[in-house]
């Protein structure tokens, strides 16, 4: 998806505006794919609040682990629609 984005960025910058349709298509279909990155980081932000709560103390060492792990992959899912939604603003700018 978003080689498709920075390809229609490169074509626009080289060639000019491609196809209405094109772009319209692309932001659709990105939007699409930032929305389940969206979802995907809310079902991480669910699982790390069920974790802080919870308190059983067997399991306390491997929750952490998890916790420590759930909070890097949320980071990372909050930089990836970042992008994606920079990339997505670039476009609509450019190419519409």
């Amino acid at each position: 998806m978003l080689t498709e984005v920075r390809t229609l960025l490169d074509a626009t910058a080289r060639d000019g505006r491609p196809p209405r349709a094109l772009v319209e298509d692309t932001l659709t279909n990105g939007y699409a794919y930032a929305l389940d990155l969206e979802r995907e980081r809310l079902r991480i932000e669910r699982r790390l609040r069920e974790l802080v709560r919870s308190t059983d103390g067997d399991t306390a060492h491997a929750r952490a682990e998890e916790k420590l792990a759930l909070t890097r992959v949320l980071a990372e899912a909050d930089r990836e629609i970042a992008s994606v939604r920079a990339l997505l603003s670039t476009l609509r700018a450019q190419a519409l």
